[in-house]
């Protein structure tokens, strides 16, 4: 069979198997699925922005902020009530001031956009540009610490932007796994979430080259290979991707058994 037939059906099969079932650990599922917009687009900002590290502690990271935030983590924020919270919080290299610091600037871009849906696409031009205005609501010059310029990333950096796609995915698609819940974007407008895992996998799968850094260069790279298994949603199968690799069943040294067992072993760069 035709190898880009072999990937597309591949790839369609993941996309159907890895549903909501399939979620846990990732920080998706502390967002709720319902609820006042401005709660479940604030909540799932949260959880991407801390989707760092190791899946688990990432979990409970993102839960203890939540949970801290309150039922209506939206009104919280407006009214200043976390300032008296997350008493000795401390998350790998951020420390409870950078999360109040973040939260602060959340405030402002409420307060002057209403919503972060707004505040994304106010900017014109392509998602690359966006990207780079938005992460420059973040900034603030004299308050503006290594740490805190790692929250939200710009392209101009270099960086992949790997946590802001993540939340732009889980915002702008819906199916089984992601919300839907803003209509400003097409799916089609995204750039894939360029983890470890789906730089590893789409590597040994010659989808993207398995060579140089995860940057925002590869992040464009990749989804425009995707594109051409579907053109009007590239980054349905990062999900699945991601997956394969999270849960195990891609391991990042080769495993016999794994290997026979998948859809796309004659094709794999096994290394």
């Amino acid at each position: 069979m035709d190898r880009e037939k072999v990937l597309k059906k591949g790839l369609d099969e993941l996309y159907k198997k890895f549903d909501r079932s399939m979620l846990s650990p990732d920080p998706l599922e502390c967002v709720p699925t319902r609820g006042a917009f401005k709660d479940v687009e604030f909540s799932a900002f949260i959880a991407a922005v801390f989707a760092y590290g190791r899946a688990d502690l990432i979990v409970r990271n993102v839960r203890r902020i939540l949970d801290e935030l309150g039922p209506k983590p939206h009104k919280t924020l407006m009214e200043r009530g976390y300032r008296k919270k997350f008493a000795g919080w401390k998350y790998r290299f951020h420390k409870r001031d950078d999360l109040l610091w973040l939260l602060d600037r959340l405030r402002d871009i409420y307060q002057e956009h209403g919503t972060l849906e707004k505040a994304f696409c106010a900017a014109p031009g392509g998602t690359e540009e966006r990207l780079r205005k938005f992460s420059g609501l973040f900034s603030d010059g004299k308050e503006l610490t290594q740490a805190r310029r790692f929250f939200v990333t710009s392209p101009e950096s270099g960086s992949a932007c790997k946590r802001t796609n993540l939340f732009l995915r889980w915002m702008v698609r819906s199916d089984a796994v992601d919300l839907g819940l803003w209509k400003s974007l097409r799916p089609s407008e995204l750039v894939i979430p360029l983890d470890v895992h789906v730089n590893r996998i789409a590597g040994r799968l010659s989808l993207v080259n398995p060579k140089g850094a995860a940057d925002f260069k590869k992040a464009v790279a990749l989804t425009e290979r995707l594109r051409s298994f579907n053109a009007e949603d590239p980054v349905r199968y990062d999900f699945a991707i991601c997956s394969l690799g999270k849960l195990g069943h891609c391991a990042k040294k080769p495993s016999p058994p794994s290997c026979a067992k998948c859809l796309f072993g004659e094709f794999c760069i096994k290394k």
